[in-house]
């Protein structure tokens, strides 16, 4: 089976963060597949992949979908990164996190594990992060208007590192003002903006 292309949806993006249990097996439901119906049929077939958060590992259970033409696609969790443990609200949130204080990038990575209860978050990741969304930010700069109508509107200073030139400050500033909501409501911004940045470029937001 040659699977062609993923389908990003919006449709499973609440985990529920609470819950004490220490393993989850998240699924599509019926009405959230509904939608797809019209494409294809839903395969008996899945593919999992795991998540770790809040010191739960999370198993998602993605359906294949077979399309009228006979070709196969995947529909996949807004929240959910390719390659990465973590759902995509942890990196925006540490992302931010460093812009908007004068922590180093291991203690923001201190930070990160300790806000959503994971076991390992290496300051490494903060640096390559920020340089994939530096490069997307022409096209988030797109959003500005949609994320202020969707979530209101935040103000969150950016404090200037000794190693930023001009433009790189200005940079900052720009990605902040952008990103900052993944500070006051992780899941729902971060869900909302990657699934965005999916219709728009059909590439992961990192």
């Amino acid at each position: 089976m040659t699977i062609s292309k993923m389908i990003i949806t919006l449709k499973i993006s609440n985990v529920n963060l609470n819950n004490g249990q220490p393993y989850e097996i998240l699924v599509f439901s019926d009405e959230d597949l509904q939608e797809f119906l019209a494409l294809g049929t839903v395969t008996k077939r899945k593919k999992q992949y795991v998540m770790i958060i809040h010191h739960r590992q999370i198993t998602i259970e993605c359906p294949i979908l077979k399309l009228n033409d006979g070709s196969y696609q995947l529909i996949w969790p807004s929240f959910k990164l390719p390659h990465r443990p973590y759902p995509v609200f942890v990196y925006l949130f540490a992302a931010t996190l460093y812009l908007s204080s004068n922590y180093s990038l291991r203690l923001t990575a201190q930070k990160v594990i300790k806000t959503f209860g994971l076991a390992t978050f290496s300051h490494t990741n903060i640096c390559r992060l920020l340089i994939k969304l530096y490069k997307a930010l022409p096209y988030l700069i797109r959003y500005g208007a949609q994320i202020t109508e969707a979530f209101g509107s935040i103000v969150s200073q950016v404090v200037k590192r000794k190693h930023w030139d001009e433009q790189k400050y200005k940079n900052a500033q720009q990605l902040n003002e952008l990103i900052c909501y993944a500070q006051q409501s992780p899941p729902e911004f971060g869900n909302w903006l990657a699934n965005q940045y999916w219709q728009g470029t059909n590439s992961f937001i990192i």
